[in-house]
């Protein structure tokens, strides 16, 4: 039988401690704790109350809500228009208004007015 073991002078002195090849814990990412930057956030406004909505990609509405704000909406259709909001910053993250936010809002959307439930993230 062969031992692969190697002798040092260390390893012959009686009573000493010898080292114990400790294996490496793996590097945990800690989450930043930092702000988003501005242009994470879209900001909105609606029946004269302001809110920010973390950019994520998904809908408008559904990603609002799913961040605990107290968005009013109804149908989730674009046909009873109770989503309305005023986008004042953050529109160029949107997908483009669609024919049903064209029919429901008409001339508005030039002014920055989206349907929250047809209105996109990208």
């Amino acid at each position: 039988m062969s031992h692969d073991r190697r002798l040092t002078v260390g390893s012959l002195l009686p009573n000493q401690p010898r080292p114990v090849a400790v294996p490496k814990a793996p590097s945990v990412v800690q989450p930043s704790k930092q702000p988003l930057p501005e242009k994470a956030i879209i900001r909105l406004e609606q029946n004269g109350r302001s809110f920010s909505v973390r950019h994520v990609k998904g809908n408008l509405l559904t990603e609002g809500l799913s961040q605990g704000l107290p968005l009013q909406y109804k149908c989730r259709k674009g046909t009873c228009g109770v989503c309305t909001v005023k986008v004042t910053d953050g529109a160029s993250r949107l997908s483009l208004p669609n024919q049903q936010e064209h029919k429901k809002l008409q001339g508005n959307i030039k002014s920055g007015f989206r349907l929250a439930c047809q209105a996109n993230m990208e």
